[in-house]
């Protein structure tokens, strides 16, 4: 994606979450130069915003927003650090979760994939559209199963059929096991939408799987000055 094109979506989704009346991070909206020493924690944990179009080119219909509140310290494989870290003259405690906001915009898909690191994840619609959420078991990296589907939205068990969907109302929340595939959308005449995701922690290089795709990234095609700072792009000063 072009550089302009990324800060656009982040600056919708900053527009979104105050119109909505969804308080983000101070730095949010802060500019690269911005993250002094004072921030190493930011950068340790890689908190930020990330845009993502799965390599398809086409972020209008397939992509979201993420702006992550809070990971776990990963090695250099990716893997969630098991034990308390120090870091500079900070201690950081092991952290078995992480919580990010995701944007999608009205018309937006973010395709079928699954984890199996990552054990279960709440994902809370706090505000905008109603999402849809289309289910199936994995049956294996690229084979979705015919099994039926029960799932819970706050606490309340839904059976669906395999590849069946359900919406998901502002104010409620759905459980996901880690193997539970899911594609998640939101209505191109609806408005934005901002959710809330709680999850176990997991190797976010490896662990999120794709079966009818997979995903690329390329480098950044900076057309303009970076306006906000994506969380691979954070540099320990």
């Amino acid at each position: 994606m072009k550089r302009s094109e990324i800060d656009t979506a982040i600056a919708r989704a900053i527009s979104n979450a105050k119109n909505l009346g969804v308080a983000l991070p101070a730095w949010a909206d802060w500019h690269p130069q911005q993250f002094e020493k004072n921030a190493d924690g930011i950068r340790h944990q890689k908190l930020g915003w990330k845009v993502v179009d799965f390599g398809m080119g086409d972020f209008e219909h397939c992509g979201l927003v993420i702006l992550a509140l809070c990971s776990s310290l990963v090695d250099e494989t990716g893997e969630p650090l098991t034990k308390v870290a120090q870091l500079g003259e900070y201690e950081y405690p092991v952290t078995s979760f992480s919580r990010k906001y995701l944007f999608v915009q009205a018309g937006q898909t973010e395709p079928h994939h699954f984890h199996r690191q990552k054990a279960r994840k709440e994902v809370s619609v706090i505000a905008g559209a109603p999402v849809r959420f289309e289910l199936a078991w994995a049956e294996n990296d690229t084979t979705l199963s015919n099994q039926d589907v029960n799932v819970a939205v706050d606490g309340i068990w839904h059976q669906l059929p395999a590849g069946g969907s359900l919406m998901v109302n502002p104010g409620e929340t759905i459980t996901l096991p880690g193997n539970l595939s899911h594609l998640i959308s939101v209505a191109e005449d609806e408005p934005d939408t901002i959710m809330m995701e709680t999850s176990t922690a997991n190797n976010d290089r490896s662990d999120n799987i794709f079966p009818f795709m997979t995903p690329t990234s390329t480098p950044v095609i900076e057309d303009a000055v970076a306006r906000y700072q994506l969380l691979d792009e954070h540099r320990l000063v």
